[in-house]
């Protein structure tokens, strides 16, 4: 047959089919390849342009965000070598810088003015927030402690309450998994905690608007916890958990936020200081080489819970008036329960506990004892305490050497051995009380009730031994003595305006 015959075979379907789909996987590779550079380009040339700054920062007090050394590699994953975030409402200031930041964004939401953050990893963080505060409340002493900011001259004087509503359309920040490998730096008004500890959590942000804290862990491994100046406790180790719900911000002014706080705290360390205990400072001092220690657990939810406070110091020095005493002391404060929403922190049954006092100069031999508290109430929204106290002293010679006026005689003559006290301890803002107060030792017994308010003090004071007895009158006006019918006279100053009352009308009280 002829070679015409016999037709020439055609290409295989299925190898023409092959070579098409790597055609296409190639040129969609390519393409895909197009498109992520174009991407990953587009991305770095508005990361190093001023266009984001711009509109991030629109409104710089609700929120500000500045940043060096940013580059992209893939899309939706940037990298900074500085990170700060700021921001501000009617309450609160507060900055957040991060260093080494790696982030992952949806870049698509940016349009909407929402920077979300799938995960944030960062080398190091340092956090500062301060309350701000009623201008007569923003003492030199007390902005002396509280953290600068920049880009938030001048003190945090409190803003005017914030609309429902605020005006423009502020950016959301949302951080679903943040880590940080150093926290280097926490400070929040008076108190500054520098060391080592690492971070997780994450947060929702729409300033003016609304905020969120995801369950968040610090892990402390070593640190220093500052009240202003003053190192209060350093060599600290433990661990604090904490979330917040999704609050409307201006619906929770100042410290109302630990309403809706939920979480725990175990943090152990020493103790240094006491000086925060006044408020503008200068409270109970350690002697050198006197640390003690202290532990501090907490537990929370939705602001309710309780907490217990550990703290041993060997060479506590207290100075009342010209002279100083020194001692040993244990306290045990337990709050329990802990009650934001309502207002109250219950302190039954805490104790403190003295060892080895004395009066520097004094020859007598140290003494010791303990306070108790039956009943204790702080009440958060009047900064009210109201307590009922329970004192024993081994010796209470020594005490009563440090009182000046007509008690301070009864210290060399009476036997003041296994000395019990007690009464009613009230402290507000423009009243501190002392009222059903009575002291025993053996046959030595005093009875008294003293008031101090707007810089004025007065009282009345019914001393007895045996059948002899002695009033006492204090007031602005000086000392009045009465030695016949004193104990008629001690009941008459309980009727109204008397030295026994709140409002006293005698001249004793003015």
């Amino acid at each position: 047959m002829p070679k015409a015959a016999f037709p020439r075979s055609s290409p295989s379907p299925r190898r023409m089919t092959l070579g098409r789909f790597r055609k296409a996987i190639l040129l969609a590779g390519g393409s895909a390849a197009v498109l992520v550079a174009g991407l990953v380009g587009a991305t770095n040339l508005v990361l190093r342009s001023d266009w984001l700054s711009r509109q991030i920062n629109s409104d710089p007090d609700s929120l500000f965000v500045a940043y060096t050394g940013a580059r992209s590699f893939s899309p939706g994953q940037l990298r900074f070598d500085t990170l700060v975030l700021r921001s501000r409402d009617s309450n609160v200031e507060w900055e957040a810088r991060l260093e080494g930041v790696t982030l992952r964004v949806r870049l698509f939401d940016l349009p909407r003015r929402r920077l979300r953050a799938e995960s944030v990893r960062a080398d190091a963080l340092s956090f500062r927030l301060r309350e701000r505060l009623e201008r007569r409340d923003a003492t030199p002493a007390r902005l002396a402690r509280y953290p600068p900011i920049t880009g938030f001259a001048g003190p945090p004087i409190l803003g005017p309450p914030a609309p429902a509503a605020p005006p423009g359309d502020p950016w959301t920040v949302v951080v679903h998994d943040l880590s940080v490998k150093l926290l280097r730096e926490v400070w929040i008004d008076s108190w500054r905690w520098t060391g080592e500890a690492g971070l997780t959590g994450g947060f929702s942000l729409h300033p003016g608007v609304a905020a969120e804290v995801f369950p968040a862990e610090i892990a402390v491994l070593e640190g220093t916890l500052h009240w202003g100046k003053e190192a209060v406790s350093s060599g600290m180790t433990g661990s604090v958990r904490a979330s917040i719900q999704r609050f409307v911000t201006h619906s929770y002014p100042g410290n109302d936020v630990w309403k809706i706080v939920s979480g725990t705290a175990s943090l152990r360390g020493s103790l240094d200081t006491l000086a925060f205990l006044s408020p503008a400072g200068g409270g109970p001092h350690l002697a050198p080489g006197g640390a003690g220690t202290v532990r501090v657990r907490v537990a929370l939810r939705e602001g309710r819970g309780s907490a217990r406070l550990d703290a041993e110091t060997p060479a506590v020095i207290v100075r009342l008036g010209g002279r100083t005493v020194r001692g040993e002391v244990h306290a045990d404060l337990v709050a329990r329960p802990i009650d934001f929403p309502g207002g109250r922190i219950d302190l039954d049954g805490s104790r403190v506990g003295l060892h080895g006092w004395s009066v520097e100069g004094s020859s007598g031999k140290a003494w010791g004892g303990a306070l108790e508290l039956p009943k204790a109430r702080l009440g958060l929204a009047a900064g009210s305490c109201d307590a009922s106290l329970s004192v024993r002293l081994g010796d209470g010679r020594p005490l009563v050497a440090l009182l000046s006026g007509p008690p301070r005689w009864a210290a060399g003559l009476l036997d003041l051995r296994d000395l019990e006290a007690s009464g009613h301890l009230h402290a507000s803002r423009r009243l501190l009380a002392l009222s059903a107060a009575r002291v025993e030792a053996g046959t030595f017994s005093i009875d008294g009730d003293w008031r101090a308010a707007e810089g004025r003090y007065w009282g009345a004071l019914l001393v007895r031994r045996g059948a002899l007895s002695l009033g006492v009158g204090l007031g602005g006006s000086g000392t009045s003595l009465h030695l016949a019918r004193a104990q008629d006279w001690f009941a008459g100053e309980g009727r109204p305006g008397g030295l026994r009352t709140d409002r006293p009308g005698l001249p004793g009280g003015q």
